[in-house]
């Protein structure tokens, strides 16, 4: 019987663990913004985080594909060479995408005129008109927009893997660049720019000449940053759920080998990951039916649901962001919830919760916030 006797990788201290991840930690992006300055410091911390996985649960219509746009938008405008992968499992409204990024860019070029309150944007100068290559900057942004439409499981998981592997072909490409512009800097000849009737002298005179150093800081000037990147998938429950219903030991399989390896990318790539999902257990307004605490995770008691998947799929995340509606006054939760006359119209308004997060510091915060124009955020007060 042979023994192979290959020795394995070496051990690495404490200190150099904990240094490669200080040093990991610290090229990680800014968050991106969801549109609106109060809600991002008020319920989500600066922001999306890069690095994270998020879900956004909702029912239909609380705007949670809106929060994934404006995430796209920021993305798009903080990052220069940045990509989006958008992978979607259901009819996407692009004319809404377009109208989130015409109203960010216009609010970006004038943002040094406009001074950023809780609630609104308050004038500080005469306004700018808008630039005229506004269309041609818009469609500059949608270029960069990966739209892949799939129909199953699978689909989600190639679409990936495929994004997986243009990250890598990119790297090897910028590690060829690097590596020959580090030949060229310390004076070693190409062979392949050679002639092969001056081989000899052009020995001698690179033997001759005195090579350049290179030390680290030309390394580190040769190496720049990659380009941060973003993956949103909107609507994860539509695919899974289809995946469970033939099989749930495979699907709850599948889905964690998934959700692994998709947390390793964006961990190890420093992604923006947005993943939409639905909900289950809602309650309509004015039907009464027995409430058990395990289907209860807003803050507001008369918010039914919870994010669905179940909790195996909480355990795959990083982030747990759930949209409700609640009435936006007294006289509307009267209204809302049976005043004894007959049912009107009342007014609501949207409520962003962090129901969980990995790192401790933003759960069970919230915030209100209303929709307007039917693509921009609004913090309010209810």
């Amino acid at each position: 019987m042979e023994v192979d006797d290959k020795a394995g990788a070496p051990p690495l201290s404490g200190s150099t663990l904990l240094a490669n991840e200080e040093k990991h930690e610290s090229s990680r992006p800014a968050p991106a913004s969801c549109g609106n300055w109060a809600i991002d410091t008020g319920a989500l911390d600066g922001g999306f985080r890069y690095g994270e996985i998020t879900s956004i649960a909702g029912a239909k219509g609380t705007g949670k594909t809106l929060f994934a746009f404006h995430a796209i938008a920021s993305h798009l405008l903080a990052h220069e060479s940045g990509e989006v992968v958008l992978i979607a499992t259901s009819d996407i409204h692009l004319p809404r995408l377009r109208d989130v990024l015409i109203s960010r860019l216009e609010r970006h070029d004038r943002g040094p005129e406009f001074q950023e309150s809780g609630y609104v944007y308050s004038k500080q100068s005469a306004r700018k008109q808008p630039s005229p290559d506004l269309a041609h900057r818009v469609t500059s942004m949608l270029e960069r927009i990966r739209l892949c439409r799939v129909f199953d499981f699978p689909g989600v998981a190639e679409a990936v893997a495929e994004f997986t592997t243009s990250l890598e072909e990119n790297d090897r490409r910028d590690q060829e660049a690097f590596d020959a512009m580090e030949r060229k800097m310390k004076g070693i000849p190409d062979s392949e720019d050679e002639d092969e009737d001056s081989d000899a002298l052009d020995f001698e005179e690179h033997a001759a000449a005195k090579p350049k150093s290179f030390d680290d800081q030309d390394r580190n000037r040769l190496r720049q940053p990659a380009s941060a990147n973003m993956i949103v998938v909107d609507n994860m429950a539509s695919v899974v759920g289809s995946m469970m219903a033939k099989s749930q030991v495979q699907g709850h399989a599948m889905l964690a080998t998934f959700m692994q390896s998709l947390q390793h990318l964006t961990h190890r790539r420093h992604v923006c990951t947005l993943v939409i999902n639905s909900v289950v257990g809602l309650r309509l307004h004015g039907v009464q039916h027995p409430r058990r605490l395990d289907d209860h995770v807003s803050i507001f008691a008369s918010t039914l649901g919870k994010p669905a998947l179940g909790k195996h799929f909480a355990n795959l995340i990083d982030t747990s962001i759930f949209l409700s509606t609640v009435p936006k006054g007294r006289e509307d939760a009267d209204i809302a919830y049976g005043d004894g006359q007959r049912p009107r119209r009342f007014d609501e308004a949207g409520v962003i919760e962090v129901v969980k997060d990995r790192k401790g510091t933003r759960e069970g915060i919230w915030r209100a916030f209303v929709i307007e124009r039917g693509f921009e955020l609004q913090s309010t007060s209810l």
